[in-house]
């Protein structure tokens, strides 16, 4: 099922981003009314969609945006927004929380306001999405601090971190930049620059916490973390077409949102049909049809690289991914069998959603190989989770804290 949705809802924006991958601006001719909206909120549910993604362009510049929103909460689902925190004031973010989102994703691209400007193409823009970090912080929601790397910003991350944990978010995500819609003339990290990047970032997962830090569109870096001797269970690993889909302003289901290959339109048939009989879904799906190193590689079931960085570079989904510098040696992984005894695995079943409560149980288990353990109890499980950062955010913490909750 796709437990996570990225939805677009609209294509009109205040920004001009040079690297945004739905070439945002105006809105497009044709989105999505309320009503359809309101009709494909109802079919994720009984999809079973657990998270959504609402983001845009500038998803506070559609009118029906808090209506969106408080019914996919209402439904049960997890609501995350994602903007350029422009138009996000205090009566904005207190409306969010009445709403039932639970996170706010804003997009920073420099820890220097006139750089971040001039590369957003908004004046002020920088000073706009710090006041709405402490503002959403301020009224309760959790912030996720955004940035895309590339050439342009690639000295600036270690900066970046600091500024992310300085203003209290509980996660920095570093998107690796994919060459599409505007994106499509900008100069793409080298493979080498890539795996440097990823690598720091192991270490930086340590030196953070508790903020998360983790890698988007960079699935390798389960490979750097495996040659590393880490799990690398909180980054890595694309879930395009097995557990993630993106929907676009104009109702098209596309596997992901750096990806413009459409699967089905909901104008033309249910999201359930799309999401189970697609072809471009089942090609995703089975790693065998993997070409390249992507198809040779030992790793291509824990990551599969990039597909959209392959289709951007080739226009195939299915060819290696260019952005990974590894060279596949044909050796099988290590299977390491590992006991959940009945207390532990009740644990992990009270985490609310599917796709977080498998992130668990990898980490779990990646800590209990670390520490040469065999068995997992609630006692191994309270020593990974404590390193596993703030994942409350997303409904994990209150199955694992040791107060009683209603999870309990």
């Amino acid at each position: 099922m796709p437990s996570l949705v990225s939805w677009n809802l609209t294509k009109k924006c205040n920004l001009q981003c040079p690297h945004c991958y739905l070439s945002a601006g105006r809105a497009a001719d044709r989105e999505l009314t309320t009503d359809e909206c309101l009709a494909l909120l109802e079919e994720m549910r009984t999809l079973g969609t657990e998270m959504l993604i609402l983001t845009g362009g500038e998803p506070l510049l559609r009118r029906d945006i808090y209506q969106l929103a408080e019914t996919a909460s209402a439904m049960g689902m997890w609501v995350v927004m994602g903007t350029n925190g422009v138009l996000v004031t205090r009566a904005v973010a207190r409306k969010m929380v009445e709403c039932g989102v639970k996170g706010v994703g804003i997009s920073i691209d420099s820890a220097d306001p006139e750089r971040h400007n001039a590369f957003r193409g908004g004046r002020n823009a920088w000073q706009h999405s710090v006041r709405a970090l402490q503002i959403c912080r301020e009224e309760g929601l959790e912030v996720l601090v955004q940035t895309t790397v590339m050439e342009e910003n690639y000295d600036e991350i270690p900066a970046l971190l600091d500024f992310a944990r300085d203003h209290g978010a509980w996660s920095f995500n570093l998107y690796f930049l994919v060459q599409t819609g505007r994106g499509q003339g900008m100069t793409d990290l080298s493979a080498a620059a890539t795996e440097a990047m990823l690598t720091r970032l192991v270490d930086l997962q340590e030196d953070y916490r508790p903020m998360l830090v983790r890698s988007k569109c960079a699935p390798q870096f389960k490979q750097i973390a495996h040659a590393m001797g880490r799990g690398g269970l909180e980054s890595g690993g694309c879930m395009a077409a097995t557990e993630y889909c993106r929907i676009t302003p104009e109702g098209n289901v596309t596997p992901c949102p750096y990806m413009d290959v459409v699967a089905g339109s909901v104008l033309e048939e249910s999201f359930t049909t799309i999401w189970d009989t697609s072809a471009v879904f089942a090609e995703l799906r089975d790693t065998a049809n993997l070409k390249g190193r992507c198809g040779a590689c030992e790793f291509k079931d824990l990551c599969g690289g990039c597909r959209c960085r392959a289709f951007a570079a080739t226009g195939d989904y299915l060819a290696e991914d260019p952005g990974c510098a590894y060279q596949p040696t044909g050796t099988a992984l290590p299977e390491e069998v590992l006991y959940w005894d009945q207390a532990a695995q009740e644990r992990l079943m009270r985490i609310p959603i599917s796709f977080i409560r498998n992130k668990t149980r990898k980490g779990v288990e990646a800590y209990a190989r670390n520490k040469g353990v065999s068995s997992i109890t609630t006692e191994v499980m309270n020593g990974a989770l404590s390193g596993m950062q703030r994942t409350r955010a997303f409904g994990a913490a209150s199955a694992f804290s040791k107060k009683p909750t209603h999870l309990v």
